[in-house]
């Protein structure tokens, strides 16, 4: 009879604790809000919305959306910014009460002028500090599945046919660039499934150069790092300009 045996070391890993993740009353009502009022789809692949005529942006349709703790920025229930410190529930736990109160207070000026609600219950304390956290001001967000928890290995195609990777699962400036890429001519992740994110690369007089990419991001085992620039006829490049010359 073969022997069963076992292969390396268990490992025990110390957390600081927390409460086990539940959906507070604060999140249920924040994700009522979002889902039922707040316009558009998903941030990335549901459509930007028309700022000029917000009357005409209807509130997409909640189904496959998921609430992200993203601290939009809304005016007139269209969002049109994201904050610089939105805080993951995970993460404010250990957050300060008294910097996030300051930051807050500095967020409230913005919206104050702009004619929004602003968010006026003291943050002295931890709880008080989380239900900031899961309210309309922080847990408001909406991203599809794809575009909030997918894998940068794990093949995911958007609404909009586009290969799609989490907001929690890459470095935050190469996953806003799925918002921003224009993917008729360029495929920024090269063809993979987000393992690899590359931007047109361009020579020391800032003028492209055609066909070749520079690396912005690589996950381990790819072969390439960070900042090189692979030629044009390396896989990445000639799949990330695979569409270059479609309409």
């Amino acid at each position: 009879m073969p022997n069963t045996e076992q292969i390396g070391e268990h490992i025990t890993v110390y957390t600081d604790d927390h409460p086990k993740r539940t959906d507070s009353p604060t999140y249920i009502a924040a994700r009522k809000v979002l889902m039922q009022q707040r316009k558009g789809g998903c941030l990335v692949c549901g459509g930007v919305p028309n700022m000029t005529h917000p009357e005409l942006v209807p509130v997409g349709s909640p189904v496959g959306l998921q609430d992200h703790h993203g601290q939009g920025l809304y005016v007139k229930d269209v969002l049109v910014a994201l904050g610089l410190f939105p805080i993951e529930w995970s993460q404010g736990w250990g957050s300060s009460p008294a910097v996030v109160q300051q930051l807050v207070a500095n967020v409230n000026v913005v919206l104050a002028a702009l004619g929004e609600p602003t968010y006026d219950q003291p943050i002295t304390d931890v709880p008080s500090l989380m239900l900031y956290v899961d309210s309309t001001f922080n847990a408001d967000v909406k991203l599809c599945a794809g575009h909030h928890v997918s894998l940068q290995t794990q093949h995911t195609v958007d609404a909009k046919g586009h290969e799609a990777v989490g907001i929690h699962e890459i470095p935050l400036p190469i996953w806003a660039g799925q918002l921003t890429c224009d993917w008729r001519r360029f495929d920024m992740w090269g063809g993979s499934t987000g393992t690899v994110a590359v931007a047109p690369a361009t020579d020391a007089a800032g003028q492209l150069v055609p066909g070749q990419v520079v690396v912005l991001h690589a996950a381990p085992g790819q072969g390439i790092s960070r900042g090189d620039v692979l030629p044009a006829h390396h896989p990445v490049s000639r799949l990330a300009h695979a569409g270059a010359h479609q309409p």
